[in-house]
């Protein structure tokens, strides 16, 4: 399996680095695209770039945020008959300190037309590959104060129930762990059995030094290959994971074979 970063807050040169996550996962017979950053430009000229292609088998959003969604707008008007793999609840409207921070609404509007295969509380399994659905949460993790607003204009703290994961080949991809990463490394032990390695974002970005530390403990009991943060895992954390032996540094151009 090639795992290739696309988009990511990190970039080595030539590439574009942006707030967002997008990433490239290429088995013996499929080409996924996991997610698909803040913007079609930045997708687009990554992957033009890299020499890659459009041409995906299927993309999985991992949940509703801009960030990870909105590089969509590319792909929807060259290829709109891809597959996306999405949860229901991406599309509730979402804010943060008052900031709109959902998938674009025009964009919103357009995927609904869309070839949409709806990922709900159970797991999807698409041939070997595992899309998550709904999280299990067992686990204590620190979130960010996020709210939306449902279509009767109540506005509810949003819990990101969205959030999902992808395993492909016992590796984990994960867009920003909303639900907490270890609550998503159990759950996919849960699924699959064996995980031999994570990659994505830690959502540690805003986290409390006990909490990463907490992480750190964690990951150093688990018996993975690797571990690539990407995104909104934040250079402090970043940083103290890197002591991990198993710790590989992620940025826009990475080229991981597994």
């Amino acid at each position: 399996m090639e795992i290739l970063v696309l988009v990511d807050n990190i970039a080595s040169k030539p590439y574009i680095a942006k707030h967002g996550l997008s990433i490239v996962v290429k088995t013996e017979d499929k080409r996924i695209l996991f997610d698909a950053g803040p913007d079609p430009n930045t997708l687009s000229r990554n992957l033009r770039l890299m020499g890659e292609d459009d041409n995906f088998d299927y993309i999985v959003i991992s949940h509703g945020h801009y960030d990870h969604t909105d590089g969509l707008k590319y792909i929807v008007e060259r290829r709109p008959e891809t597959p996306i793999y999405i949860h229901p609840e991406a599309f509730v409207d979402r804010y943060r300190e008052g900031r709109y921070i959902g998938i674009d609404r025009e964009l919103k509007e357009e995927l609904k037309k869309r070839n949409l295969i709806l990922v709900d509380d159970k797991p999807h399994f698409e041939g070997d590959i595992v899309i998550s659905g709904k999280v299990e949460r067992p686990f204590p993790y620190e979130r960010d104060l996020f709210y939306k607003v449902l279509e009767d204009g109540s506005c509810k703290i949003d819990y990101v129930e969205d959030d999902m994961f992808m395993i492909v080949e016992d590796v984990v991809f994960t867009g920003c762990a909303h639900s907490g990463i270890i609550n998503v490394v159990e759950y996919a032990k849960k699924i699959k059995g064996r995980i031999r390695g994570v990659v994505g974002g830690f959502h540690l970005m805003h986290a409390s030094r006990e909490y990463i530390k907490k992480i750190y403990d964690y990951f150093s009991t688990q018996d993975f290959e690797f571990i690539m943060p990407l995104h909104c895992t934040g250079l402090y954390a970043a940083k103290f994971l890197s002591k991990l032996n198993n710790f590989i540094y992620g940025h826009v151009g990475k080229k991981l074979i597994v």
